[in-house]
This record gives structure tokens, C-alpha cells and sequence, in this order.
């Protein structure tokens, strides 16, 4: 079985972000990078299943120069190789134009059983690219994995996703496209035999000149910030304003019926006029 993780890289979860100095993105020079956590735990299940099985591993990844380090993560997870799609271009390139992209490199992989993705990038907030990409394929899909349950003889997968109220349970015939939730395992971390063997592991470098953009549907300019669908036109970055209000009220047993009834309506006031959570 042929097992293909997508993966990005990620601004670290604890890292600074500050606006660039055009305000329409963050700047990037002195954040530290990781493997985006949900991709973690989808490169972590295609391990798993591929110690259960006979089973390759394949991580895959779009980005800079940069990526390469999210990609030898993965490989010292225990994927067995790698494919870097990268250009200059990519960083401001929509999901629409990322996914055919990705879909047609995966295309001419050929005979890939299983795709797997984290449910989404912690970066953008994003989880469309994975659901474009199942549909540039023309396979089926399920989202936010918490169970994953393979059957290789029938060449089906049984996923389960938690949903309001209860539990969904999906059956697909592969190959198929599942995205990964919190849940599903709790991913290992790369061990220093591991990082040492994931750098003789093959990697392949695809750069964008290789790819027929045209048959794509797309043009060398849909690729870049000008061709994309979506455009930042700024950002702000939140500022946490920390007030203290104290309400008198109900602390003595002397306090009047009345102090507690005008203590309590001031509270719901401002849960709902200040702090806006009622």
C-alpha cells in the first residue's frame, strides 16, 4: 500500500507574531518554523499503518527552501521518502491554484491508496486545500479523523469523526482523502536514530519549470500574489486589554436582598455589553 501525508510548514505555536512593514502579512525573518501540528498526527497514523503493514510512506510538501526542515520532521517520524514541490511563487498562491498543483504531482506518483492531511494549517486557518485536492483526483473524502480503520483486503477504510451530539462513521473505498483531528494518536517525536536516517532518505526536488501549468488550467501568473483568488489587504494583530471590575455584593450575610439583585444585573451587563460573551 502506497501512503501519501501532506504536510506544511507552520509559524511555531508560541511564537511573536508581529505585522510586516506592509501590513498585509506577518513578518517572518525571526519566527521559529515547525511541522504544522495536525500534519503531525497524519504523518504519525501513516506510520502507524505502515508498521502494521507492508506499507511505503511518501511526505509531501509545497513551500520554500525553508519547508525542507518540516519535510526531514516527517522523515524522522519513519517516512520512508519525500517530494519538495517548490518555487518562489508559492508563498502567495490561493488554495485553488496550491491544490492543482499538488494533485497533479500526485497524479503522476500514480497507484496511491491513501491520502492523508492534517483537518487544517494552523498558519491561515485553512482547510480547504486537502477537500480540493480529493476533488481534483475525483476520490472520496472524510474529515476530522478520530479513528482511521483500514481494511486491505477490501480496499475500503472505515473513518470516524466526532459531530455535535455523537459520533460519524464513514465508509470509503480507496484510494480516498481523510484529514486528521486531534484524537486520532498522539504523534511520537522524531528520535536521534530517526533525524540520522532521514537524511539518506530520498527526497525529490520539483521545481515549478516542471510543471505544465498550462494543463492545469492555470498561467504562470495565477501562481503568484497577483493571479490569487484570495488577497490580504491587511492585518492586525489583536491587543489584550486586561481590566479589573469589582462588584460589591453578597459577600456578607448583612447584605441586603436588594445589593445581590443590583450586583447580579451589573454582572450580566457587562459579560454582555464589555466583555461580549452573553
Amino acid at each position: 500500500m502506497k501512503i501519501l501525508v501532506i504536510i506544511r510548514q507552520t509559524p511555531d505555536t508560541e511564537a511573536k507574531i508581529q505585522a510586516n512593514s506592509t501590513q498585509n502579512g506577518i513578518e517572518t525573518s525571526n519566527i521559529k518554523w515547525i511541522l504544522n501540528p495536525f500534519d503531525e498526527i497524519a504523518v504519525e497514523e501513516a506510520v502507524q499503518i505502515k508498521e502494521k503493514s507492508a506499507s511505503e510512506v511518501i511526505i509531501l510538501t509545497v513551500g520554500s527552501e525553508r519547508s525542507l526542515e518540516a519535510l526531514r520532521t516527517a522523515l524522522a517520524m519513519g517516512g520512508d521518502s519525500a517530494i519538495h514541490i517548490t518555487d518562489d511563487s508559492f508563498a502567495d498562491m490561493d488554495s485553488y491554484a496550491l491544490s492543482k498543483v499538488i494533485a497533479s504531482k500526485i497524479k503522476s506518483i500514480g497507484d496511491v491508496d491513501l491520502i492523508l492531511s492534517g483537518k487544517k494549517w494552523i498558519d491561515e486557518e485553512s482547510g480547504q486545500v486537502a477537500i480540493q485536492i480529493a476533488e481534483e483526483l475525483g476520490i472520496p473524502q472524510a474529515t476530522l479523523a478520530t479513528k482511521i480503520d483500514l481494511d486491505e483486503a477490501n480496499k475500503s477504510v472505515k473513518v470516524q469523526s466526532e459531530i455535535e451530539g455523537g459520533q460519524r462513521i464513514v465508509e470509503l473505498k480507496l484510494p480516498a482523502l481523510i484529514t486528521c483531528e486531534r484524537g486520532l494518536n498522539e504523534p511520537r517525536y522524531a528520535s536521534l536514530p530517526g533525524i540520522m536516517k532521514a537524511k539518506k532518505k530520498p527526497l525529490e526536488e520539483v521545481q515549478m519549470d516542471s510543471i505544465d501549468v498550462g494543463e492545469l488550467g492555470l498561467t504562470k501568473e495565477s501562481l503568484g500574489n497577483a493571479g490569487s483568488r484570495l488577497k490580504v489587504d491587511s492585518i492586525e494583530i489583536p491587543v489584550i486589554k486586561r481590566t479589573l471590575t469589582i462588584l460589591k455584593g453578597g459577600k456578607s450575610d448583612m447584605v441586603q436582598a436588594d445589593e445581590v439583585k443590583k450586583a447580579s444585573e451589573e454582572l450580566a451587563r457587562l459579560l454582555r455589553e464589555e466583555a461580549k460573551i452573553i
